[in-house]
């Protein structure tokens, strides 16, 4: 019992562990992006839910797309081009949710900063139909759609400020995407996990080992009782003078 427990004991400090690092990752401060990724280079393992800032402007507001389908949970996603400072290329950013697809709303005028969780390109994606509307994020098909070089995965805008434009800016649309729990490698805590394990093999062990004992020691008074049972029924003839 004492080995189970210890087990469980440094499961729990894994799974601990586990969680200190998401919620480090989900604190950590962002970056800004041209620190992180650059246009043109692959979407890395290490760019999910990474926490960045955009600077720019939002293309123009038929330029947006609606993404309805698993990757949205029963939701419209309403996507907007991101047009970056110092690059000729967009980025996609999710700006919100909505029940249902409709007139494409006005994007916020002028100079803008977002704050965004990256995440990577989705396949599978539609056409966009006449409603501009399509099932994924998919990179590789909305690049024909738009006239810009666009980055290989998008961003869920989190926070953004105006910097300038006449008047006030249109504020975010809709209830904005909440970002999936950051994934952390199962190695993180590896050590608690190992410890883990080997509590369970020990456990294991000792109870083969117990099992062996009794096992023989029921063998050994077996042959104890046929031998006495064999000596009971046949008897030594005592020797005459």
């Amino acid at each position: 019992m004492l080995c189970v427990a210890g087990g469980f004991w440094q499961l729990g400090a894994y799974e601990s562990r586990q969680g200190d690092a998401v919620r480090e990752s989900a604190a950590a401060a962002p970056a800004p992006i041209e620190q992180v990724w650059g246009l043109g280079r692959p979407f890395a393992a290490d760019l999910q839910d990474r926490r960045v800032t955009v600077q720019g402007r939002f293309a123009p507001a038929d330029q947006q797309v609606w993404v309805r389908g698993e990757i949205s949970g029963g939701r419209t996603w309403l996507v907007a081009p991101f047009l970056v400072d110092g690059s000729d290329g967009a980025l996609l950013v999710v700006r919100g949710s909505s029940d249902a697809p409709g007139e494409l709303p006005p994007v916020p005028p002028g100079d803008v900063s977002l704050g965004v969780v990256l995440q990577p390109s989705q396949g599978g994606g539609l056409p966009l139909d006449a409603d501009r509307v399509t099932t994924s994020i998919t990179t590789p098909s909305l690049v024909n759609e738009l006239p810009y070089r666009l980055w290989s995965g998008y961003g869920l805008v989190q926070e953004w400020t105006a910097f300038a434009g006449s008047g006030d800016p249109t504020p975010g649309f809709g209830a904005p995407v909440d970002p999936p729990d950051p994934d952390v490698s199962w190695t993180v805590g590896l050590k608690n996990l190992a410890y883990a394990l080997q509590w369970w093999v020990f456990a294991v062990f000792a109870v083969a080992l117990w099992w062996r004992m009794c096992r023989d020691q029921v063998e050994e008074a077996r042959e104890r009782h046929t031998t006495a049972r064999q000596a009971d029924d046949h008897p030594v003839d005592s020797l005459t003078p």
